[in-house]
């Protein structure tokens, strides 16, 4: 659970540069958390939910605390001046998404949180920054930065619900898709 904890805090304070920063910077920036997160081997539901049905690991224990990690910092830093307001905006758009975009824009990160991940294992360190630099821009939806994003706002949507599926079926889609012997190749094969 400790390392659940951790990398919700560093989601947490990502998410409070973000907010703090100025464009592009926050989204270029995001990424130390991811780093961090693959250099101390931490737990990051989005970053372990990809391996769903491959590799038998505690997802809702993993996601109970990173969600317990971001609510201490967000606990924490949502009083400092402007941070609640930002949050609030940021979360309107959240929270005005129908549920079918919040699910796509949610497996759309699922696949970048994957490659990051992944690219990191393989020693391609650039992919953190690269691929959460490309979702922030791209506005797809991360559950536990939006998790974070709405402690600080003290504003919550079933929406939500919605992400969290979006990035277990887009990273599982995407290592289905990608990795060697995937399923989903293997069907496709003709046998000689």
């Amino acid at each position: 659970m400790r390392k659940s904890i951790a990398s919700g805090v560093l989601i947490g304070m990502a998410a409070y540069l973000f907010l703090r920063a100025e464009k592009p910077w926050g989204a270029l920036l995001f990424g130390f958390a991811l780093c961090f997160v693959c250099l101390f081997e931490l737990d990051l539901f989005t970053g372990k939910i990809g391996w769903f049905g491959a590799k038998d690991l505690p997802y809702l224990k993993i996601l109970l605390g990173n969600a317990i990690g971001v609510v201490i910092v967000c606990l924490l830093l949502r009083w400092n001046m402007g941070v609640q307001e930002e949050a609030a905006a940021l979360v309107a758009g959240k929270v005005a998404l129908p549920w079918y975009l919040a699910l796509i824009n949610g497996a759309f990160c699922g696949v970048l949180m994957f490659l990051a991940v992944y690219s990191w294992s393989k020693g391609l360190r650039a992919g953190c920054f690269l691929c959460v630099t490309v979702f922030i821009m791209c506005g797809f939806e991360h559950s536990i930065a939006d998790l974070a994003y709405m402690a600080y706002a003290n504003v919550w949507t079933w929406n939500l619900a919605w992400i969290l599926v979006g990035n277990w079926v887009g990273a599982v889609a995407c290592r289905l898709l990608m990795m060697d012997n995937a399923p989903f190749f293997s069907l496709l094969q003709t046998k000689k």
